[in-house]
């Protein structure tokens, strides 16, 4: 008995840790997309780099429209 908690305990452990890089994953991604992309827009904006910062923002809008058509919304 004691064999057979020992193992379930490093497989519960196992998946939890994978559980937690998935969600540390997702929460990256979310961060990244709501705040950092427009964030290193603005700067560049600011900083007077409105040539690199028009198209990023074409290509960002492309992209969010592309997918909301492609996956079906």
């Amino acid at each position: 008995m004691i064999t057979l908690f020992i193992i379930g305990m490093i497989v519960f452990t196992v998946k939890l840790v994978c559980f937690a890089f998935k969600a540390a994953w997702g929460i990256t991604k979310v961060v990244l997309f709501v705040i950092g992309i427009p964030a290193l827009l603005v700067v560049l904006f600011i900083a007077g780099l409105v040539y690199l910062a028009m198209p990023l923002l074409i290509l960002a809008l492309l992209a969010v429209f592309l997918w909301s058509i492609l996956k079906g919304n």
